[in-house]
C-alpha cells in the first residue's frame, strides 16, 4: 500500500512536470496517483490532468501532430476544461450531439454547468451521463465539480443518495 503522503507528494510532482511540459513523466505521475489514491478528489483531479498529458502526448507524437483537431475530441475537451475554457470544451461535447450518445462527454458537460453553477442543465445531463452508464454515478459521487449537486436535496437521487 502506498502512504498517502507519497500519492500527494507524485501528485505535486505531477504537477510541476505538467508546468513544465514534460508531459509523459507528467503522465506517468498522475497515472500513479490514480491508481493508488484513496483520496477522491485527488484522484478525480489526477484522472483529468492525465487526459490532458495523454493529449499533449498526440499533439506532439511521433507524428508530430501539431493540430488539436486530429486529436480524440474527447481529450481535447478535458483538456480545454482543464486549462480554464469551459465555452470550447462544452461546444466540443455537444459537437454532433456527443453528449447525448456518449457517456464520457455526457459526464464531462455534465461537470462544465455544474462548475459553471448552471444546476439545472447539470443535473439533467448527469442524468444522461448515468443512464449511458452507471458508472458515472459514482464518479459524480466522489468529484468535486458536482459538491453543490449533492447537497440540494432535488438533486441528491442522481448520486444514489435519498
Amino acid at each position: 500500500m502506498v502512504s498517502a503522503d507519497s500519492i500527494l507528494q507524485a501528485y505535486s510532482q505531477a504537477l510541476e512536470a505538467l508546468h513544465r511540459k514534460s508531459w509523459s513523466k507528467a503522465a506517468e505521475l498522475f497515472e500513479t496517483v490514480v491508481e493508488n489514491s484513496d483520496l477522491p478528489e485527488v484522484r478525480e483531479r489526477a484522472r483529468q490532468y492525465l487526459a490532458a498529458c495523454r493529449l499533449q502526448e498526440a499533439k506532439s507524437g511521433p507524428a508530430g501532430r501539431e493540430e488539436t483537431e486530429e486529436a480524440d475530441p474527447y481529450l481535447r475537451a478535458v483538456y480545454e476544461k482543464n486549462r480554464g475554457d469551459l465555452s470550447a470544451a462544452l461546444a466540443l461535447c455537444r459537437q454532433g450531439g456527443k453528449d447525448q450518445k456518449d457517456e464520457r462527454f455526457a459526464y464531462l458537460a455534465a461537470s462544465i454547468h455544474a462548475v459553471e453553477e448552471r444546476t439545472e442543465e447539470a443535473a439533467q445531463v448527469l442524468s444522461r451521463a448515468v443512464e449511458l452508464s452507471s458508472k458515472n454515478r459514482i464518479h459524480a459521487f466522489h468529484d468535486p465539480d458536482f459538491a453543490a449537486l449533492r447537497g440540494n436535496p432535488s438533486f441528491r437521487h442522481l448520486f444514489g443518495l435519498a
